[in-house]
């Protein structure tokens, strides 16, 4: 004897969403980080293949960019936060988070120079619009060029 389950046409819809939702493709990647710092070193290693830093680069980059937005809560004038994030506190402050000799620190700032990226201020292409609940959505757009 052959036993035929039947079901009905809403559960079958429904199945046939579950197993499209399952086999989904999703271009989604989490990256867990444990504070802000943390963030932004992920943030510059990203971002390496289209700029490229060395490992030292990339400690100094990413407490700048941590320093700059601690700051941008208190200063909203974009010209100013500009100004304060490389003043020579805030530079102090780098130099010791990274754990580095000032002649080193400002070797490794003059090298950051020549590539562009910091002169008088950090270029904006490397600052993630970072919005306050701590999370960050990247798009990235592939085309032709043309």
């Amino acid at each position: 004897m052959e036993i035929v389950e039947t079901i009905s046409k809403k559960q079958h819809d429904e199945e046939i969403r579950q197993l499209k939702e399952k086999y989904k493709p999703n271009n989604a990647f989490n990256v867990p980080v444990t504070n802000l710092l943390d963030f932004f070193k992920w943030w510059c290693v990203f971002l390496r293949p289209f700029i490229p830093l060395t490992d030292r680069e990339i400690d100094v980059v990413a407490s700048l960019l941590k320093q700059r937005w601690e700051l941008s809560k208190l200063i909203k004038d974009p010209p100013v936060l500009d100004a304060m994030s490389m003043s020579s506190a805030t530079l102090d402050k780098v130099a010791e988070e990274c754990k580095m000799t000032k002649p080193h620190f400002y070797v490794v700032m003059s090298s950051l120079k020549k590539k562009g990226i910091i002169d008088g201020y950090i270029t904006p292409k490397l600052i993630p619009n970072l919005k306050e609940e701590g999370k960050f959505k990247l798009t990235i757009l592939f085309g032709e060029k043309g």
